[in-house]
């Protein structure tokens, strides 16, 4: 037997494969990775012309800063502090400065590192976290796309906005149109002229801020590079990058795939996992099984998520998103698609009967008895894929898109 290990909340697990099956590991290739961030975010700077930055801080007399906070790691957190130092020594005395944080994607897991900004400099600077399902009044209707956005941010005169370059399983990779839409926009807002998820990316330009600073990890999250400028150039100079180095590559697909996100926080919640499961839709064939493990130890996902499930327990194959802009429904109509042309398996902490009622896919306590269930389905001659990251990554069979990987990365294993 051969043992695969995967990343479950706080630890790892293992499950035995039959030493004779032919099996894969996808993962990206090996990226080089940069150690000295100040460095780097000021080359980002320079190339973006400093002066004309600190000159656009000097004269603004409010700056927001929005900080898309999916990445709890050293390496984005170092960034998002050196810019907070760079922005407080360049505005004027009379500015006012606020931070607004973006935690749309995993709901508040890890904000914790990125409220910690007292001892970061002496200037005062506004900490905000940002609700999208607050029905306070904190929010301002922006006329020309319809969206009601966060009043800091829309009454700001410099807008900035600093967010890593990430693989998202419903929206693939992530940009500055994302963090304010998800982040900075009512949930309940009702967007002008929107027919489909593209539209709405291009509502989002109405409200794109002055600067975007895109940040790109490794799948290990060290920090790769930095891009700083007008949003559009960094958006497509940062996606290049970003799927070179997130991107693994499979030479076909498979008929057994499994999957984790990476562990906490990427597997902490049920929505949380969810938004793996696009990423690695093409590591499988059609009919083939997925098996998902995520621990899952703080439930479901927040009542927004829990609503939209039970509303898809019953609805099941007439479910339709409720709201182009409602993230919880857009990753549950994700599943539903997925799970018309693959069987899904879920390994988590959740009751069995909790989720095969809510999600009508199989559920198990061990990674073990998922394989084996998938194994008795495809018989002893199928292939096995694991994907041991698969939140912040993308998987494609090799000859689409770019190639740049690494050879040995998922070629054919033997026990």
């Amino acid at each position: 037997m051969v043992e695969l290990w995967l990343k479950y909340g706080k630890t790892e697990i293992f499950v035995d494969v039959p030493s004779d099956m032919q099996y894969f590991v996808a993962e990206p290739s090996k990226s080089v990775e940069l150690e000295n961030v100040e460095a780097d975010l000021e080359s980002a700077l320079v190339g973006l012309g400093c002066e004309e930055f600190e000159r656009l801080i000097r004269s603004s007399k409010k700056i927001s800063l929005v900080v898309d906070t999916q990445l709890p790691a050293e390496s984005f957190l170092s960034v998002y502090k050196k810019l907070i130092e760079y922005v407080a020594q360049h505005k004027s005395s009379e500015a006012s400065f606020s931070v607004l944080l973006s935690p749309w994607r995993y709901r508040g897991i890890g904000i914790e590192d990125f409220m910690n900004i007292e001892n970061i400099v002496d200037v005062k600077i506004n900490s905000i976290v940002v609700d999208r399902y607050s029905e306070s009044s904190e929010w301002a209707l922006d006329e020309t796309s319809g969206l009601q956005v966060h009043q800091e941010y829309l009454s700001s005169d410099l807008k900035i906005v600093l967010l890593p370059t990430e693989y998202h399983g419903a929206y693939g990779l992530l940009d500055y149109r994302h963090t304010i839409v998800m982040g900075m926009a009512y949930a309940k807002s009702r967007p002008k002229r929107v027919k489909s998820i593209e539209s709405l990316w291009e509502v989002a330009n109405n409200i794109k801020p002055d600067l975007t600073i895109q940040t790109v990890h490794s799948d290990k999250k060290g920090l790769v590079k930095i891009f700083a400028g007008q949003p559009e150039q960094v958006t497509t100079s940062a996606s290049s990058l970003a799927h070179d180095t997130l991107t693994a590559k499979l030479k076909n697909k498979t008929d057994i795939v499994i999957v984790s996100p990476g562990g906490t926080p990427y597997d902490s919640t049920l929505m949380n996992a969810l938004q793996t499961l696009g990423n690695v839709e093409h590591a499988v064939k059609n009919d083939g099984i997925l098996i998902l493990a995520s621990e899952c130890t703080n439930g479901l996902g927040g009542p927004e998520f829990t609503a939209e499930l039970g509303r898809y327990a019953l609805e099941k194959d007439d479910y339709r998103p409720s709201s182009i802009i409602n993230h919880e429904s857009m990753l549950i109509n994700k599943f539903r698609l997925l799970s018309r042309k693959y069987k899904i398996a879920l390994v988590s902490t959740l009751p069995k009967a909790y989720v095969e009622r809510l999600l009508g896919a199989k559920a198990f306590d061990t990674l073990s008895d998922a394989l084996s269930y998938a194994l008795r389905i495809k018989g002893k001659e199928c292939s096995i894929s694991l994907i041991p990251d698969a939140a912040r990554i993308s998987v494609s069979l090799e000859g689409e898109g770019n190639k740049s990987q690494d050879e040995d990365s998922n070629n054919p294993q033997k026990g």
